[in-house]
């Protein structure tokens, strides 16, 4: 089915049970030319909770923090609520992309805006609303966009700190899909 090693993940989510695929930092799935990836680098933050626990890089490669909570497993703003924060990530190999997913693992629903970096440089929206992901559960926010015209090599992240007054918002990892050509 791949080219690279597939784990699935069973999620328990609300009251059923939802299965997520967890791939490497990059596959593509064969027959397709469809690359999924995760993030490999961090371009920027707003902030971090810290440099190592809950710093920028555990948004970084497959998810793995896999019980909903407070985990330094995850990326979370300097301060619990405030300002929007962000997070910029850059992936292994550009892709016309198709799909962005954000893993949420505490204070979920908090996305309010995605964008996509061409190899350029420039930053595009490609995403503004209000996620409706529900808390207490992990759970992988996908958003779907049309075929881009352009590379992209990263993706930013913007949060509202301010949408759960009890939990920091945190982000276990960020994933990229797309074409390359």
């Amino acid at each position: 089915m791949t080219n690279n090693r597939l784990r699935i993940c069973v999620l328990s989510f609300l009251s059923g049970v939802v299965l997520a695929a967890s791939f490497s930092i990059a596959q593509t799935v064969a027959g397709s030319g469809l690359l999924k990836q995760w993030a490999s680098n961090v371009v920027s933050r707003s902030s971090e909770y810290g440099a190592d626990s809950w710093g920028a890089k555990q948004a970084l490669g497959a998810p793995n923090t896999m019980t909903y909570g407070d985990n330094g497993t995850a990326w979370a703003s300097a301060q619990r609520n405030g300002v929007a924060q962000s997070i910029t990530v850059s992936f292994k190999s550009p892709v016309y992309a198709t799909t962005v997913v954000v893993r949420q693992t505490y204070g979920n629903g908090f996305v309010r805006k995605i964008f996509t970096v061409d190899t350029a440089g420039k930053l595009r929206e490609v995403w503004a609303g209000k996620d409706k992901t529900q808390p207490n559960y992990t759970v992988n926010f996908v958003v779907n966009i049309p075929k881009t015209s352009y590379l992209v090599k990263a993706v930013k992240v913007v949060i509202d700190p301010n949408h759960n007054q009890d939990a920091y918002e945190e982000i276990d990892a960020i994933a990229l899909h797309g074409y390359a050509q």
